[in-house]
């Protein structure tokens, strides 16, 4: 089985959160696989000390992969909770099903479905458009408690989707694309590293190199196909049915706040809005993460011991 351990990718990636950040992984997640789908999905099991009080799953943007959010799965673990870290379709080290045409909807369907099969209460932890798909797993899912997500964005907004690329000609050029010529446009396939802003990930240079040059991240060649059904999918009305706790970055260079308030004002429900200290599009800068951590215990607290609505709405 393809693995994390010992690859460039994660140790260098380890060391940067150490040296760079002081955040040290306490943890080594234990790398498994489950056919979800038909796709052979590689899941980071985060498992803490004793019985969890419940699963945390964990869910990458479109420039990232389940081991990224290693800081989180390792924090979960250490207040109690299993967190599970997959590798979505296309991404990382999972296998995709042999029919696999990058269609985004998979996404939120292969969360929805592990989310089904967790144990205990569940939580669904998005970062970045991991977010968004987070919510609309929660749509598709009977046991989803709730939503905590890094942005949210309305991909299927024709502003947004131009922001959310490189360059907003890139962007204008997709969108033109998808309308006029859809079946040329879904052969294309570019690296990540010019799809999508990749230095906006983080404010810190070498932090940006990594993800611009990592096989499994910047280097990553996806087809034009899966930006068009993720710009297929629109938010608008979108009702989760459980309590949403948006935590958004408070220096994000990449998805400026604005743009989740206005994916947020469409969502139907108990929701919260908090905006960091400061943190990048990854927010791994502190104290971001500090009140980031703080957020997901006391949501995750109250989900586990009330069931109910962490809070009312606020800006």
């Amino acid at each position: 089985m393809k693995s994390y351990e010992n690859t460039p990718s994660w140790q260098q990636y380890r060391e940067i959160l150490e040296r760079v950040f002081g955040l040290v992984i306490a943890r080594e997640p234990t790398e498994t696989r489950q056919s979800i789908r038909k796709h052979n999905v590689h899941i980071d099991h985060w498992r803490p000390d004793g019985k969890p009080k419940g699963t945390l799953i964990l869910v990458h943007g479109g420039g990232g992969n389940g081991r990224i959010l290693a800081p989180l799965g390792d924090y979960a673990a250490s207040i109690g909770w299993q967190a599970l870290a997959p590798d979505l379709p296309g991404y990382g080290l999972t296998e995709p099903a042999p029919d696999f045409r990058w269609n985004y909807d998979e996404w939120p369907a292969v969360i929805a479905e592990m989310a089904d099969s967790a144990e205990g209460p569940v939580v669904v932890l998005g970062a970045s458009v991991g977010g968004m798909t987070a919510v609309f797993a929660a749509e598709e899912s009977r046991k989803i408690a709730g939503v905590i997500a890094t942005t949210l964005l309305d991909m299927g907004d024709p502003n947004t989707f131009v922001q959310a690329a490189r360059w907003r000609w890139l962007g204008k050029l997709s969108l033109a694309g998808f309308r006029i010529f859809p079946a040329i446009f879904d052969r294309i396939a570019l690296p990540l590293w010019i799809s999508a802003p990749l230095r906006a990930m983080s404010g810190n240079a070498e932090m940006q190199d990594y993800f611009r040059r990592d096989r499994l991240l910047g280097r990553l060649w996806v087809p034009v196909r899966f930006f068009r059904t993720m710009h297929a999918r629109k938010a608008s009305g979108i009702s989760p049915g459980c309590p949403i706790l948006l935590v958004h970055p408070g220096a994000d260079a990449w998805t400026p706040v604005a743009l989740s308030r206005a994916a947020f004002d469409l969502v139907r429900g108990p929701k919260e809005f908090v905006v960091l200290t400061n943190g990048s599009h990854l927010p791994v800068e502190r104290p971001a993460i500090d009140e980031f951590q703080d957020h997901i215990a006391s949501f995750l607290e109250t989900v586990a011991g009330k069931g109910g609505h962490p809070g009312e709405e606020s800006g």
